[in-house]
């Protein structure tokens, strides 16, 4: 009983900030929005966007043709979930207790059974299993691990080995994102220690955030990145004011009715 209070409070909770903070987080997506459609061109992203559908092609015909590779590929997006626990977990001076990564178990006990916590038998890399909270216990579905090497390097980078850059930028969020599909499950112990709602808009908004710095660094468009923050920051009191008025007509609506 206590556990399931917990629950519905975390639940609440999820519900109440996602109500508050609505105007804010649409916000940040409308200019998400305003800025794919006005300052990102396809020639600015080329070489991203080849990254991105290698990616893509080459993980469905794995999908179709092997479950040696397949179970290959899952065990590395496990890898990169468990390593995104742990770099988050430490820019916030979380500890990490250890890694362990075994291969070998086949892929169907990976899919079947649940993970078992032994050092020679474990098929998935454990790091800390007591760092839940966000942002750290939401990190593997926003934080592209990968990724993230690639947009500092990407800077610093001449051509051709610019272009080369953004092909592996594109073809390494691809592989961030399939995982997070593959992974964002509502029973993830992660997901329900931080609390469904609240995770699912967070990991939403956070991969929108992440998609937008993305474009930005292959487009050497850097100065878009403060003005995306910038914009979106100086559009949350309209929205709050627009937001409220909606509120107030629908209380006069109300009243109206009851009249009647």
């Amino acid at each position: 009983m206590g556990k399931f209070i917990v629950c519905l409070l975390k639940e609440l909770v999820g519900f109440l900030l996602f109500v508050l903070l609505a105007p804010l987080v649409y916000s940040f997506l409308y200019e998400a929005y305003l800025f794919l459609v006005s300052d990102v061109s396809f020639d600015s992203i080329f070489w991203f966007i080849c990254g991105l559908l290698s990616y893509l092609f080459l993980y469905v015909s794995i999908a179709w043709s092997s479950d040696r590779l397949l179970y290959t590929i899952t065990f590395f997006e496990h890898l990169e979930h468990e390593l995104g626990h742990s770099l988050v977990g430490f820019m916030f001076l979380r500890g990490t207790r250890r890694l362990i990564a075994n291969p070998l178990v086949s892929y169907k006990k990976l899919i079947n059974d649940p993970p078992i916590e032994d050092e020679e038998t474990s098929q998935v890399a454990y790091l800390g299993r007591h760092i839940l909270g966000f942002p750290s216990g939401l990190a593997p579905y926003y934080f592209p691990v990968l990724t993230v090497p690639l947009l500092i390097a990407e800077p610093l980078a001449f051509f051709p080995i610019h272009e080369i850059i953004d092909f592996l930028i594109g073809f390494t969020l691809a592989f961030h994102f399939i995982g997070l599909l593959k992974e964002f499950r509502f029973w993830q112990p992660d997901i329900k220690d931080c609390g469904r709602i609240f995770s699912l808009w967070v990991t939403c908004l956070l991969n929108i955030i992440v998609l937008v710095i993305v474009l930005c660094v292959v487009s050497s468009n850097y100065s878009a990145i403060l003005d995306y923050f910038r914009n979106s920051i100086a559009r949350v009191p309209e929205f709050y004011q627009t937001a409220l008025q909606i509120l107030m007509r629908l209380n006069d609506y109300k009243d109206q009715l009851l009249q009647q």
